[in-house]
């Protein structure tokens, strides 16, 4: 590989880098803030997995832990009326700022997402995706030790 090469190698590296931590940090802040921040989260470490084999390792843990999660809540009846309850109200919430505040429409169109994604759940194949990914995570090989 040429001196040309390796610099623009490593420039890719960093560009990567920084976008993916900006996607994960930005995530981080939408789990307080309205907003899909689990989903963000794994949209930044599926960047940086794309140069780091750290974060993919990183990103099988997450996608495990989040999907088992969600497993967990979709067993029960009483989990599944609050999934739906959750969607419907984020995706009215979201409506309702973006009609009464205009200036804060991202924020809007944040919670319409974040409902959609909640109201995704439900559907009977995003469920069985779920339940795969809950067990294997992105590379089909269990990553996350068990807690017993």
């Amino acid at each position: 590989m040429t001196a040309l090469g390796k610099v623009g190698r490593q420039g890719k590296r960093i560009g990567v880098f920084l976008l993916g931590t900006l996607v994960v940090l930005a995530g981080i802040a939408l789990l307080a803030l309205p907003g899909p921040g689990v989903v963000v989260i794994i949209v930044g470490l599926l960047i940086l997995a794309t140069e780091f084999d750290w974060a993919q390792r990183l990103l099988d843990i997450v996608v495990e832990r989040a999907a088992d999660a969600v497993r967990k809540l979709q067993e029960s009846k009483g989990g599944r009326i609050m999934l739906a309850l959750s969607g419907v109200v984020l995706i009215a919430a979201g409506i309702v700022v973006i009609v009464v505040f205009p200036s804060f429409i991202v924020a809007g169109i944040s919670l319409i997402i974040a409902g959609v994604i909640g109201l995704a759940t439900l559907h009977p194949r995003v469920q069985q995706w779920i339940d795969d990914k809950a067990l294997s995570g992105t590379n089909q090989v269990d990553d996350v030790p068990s807690r017993g």
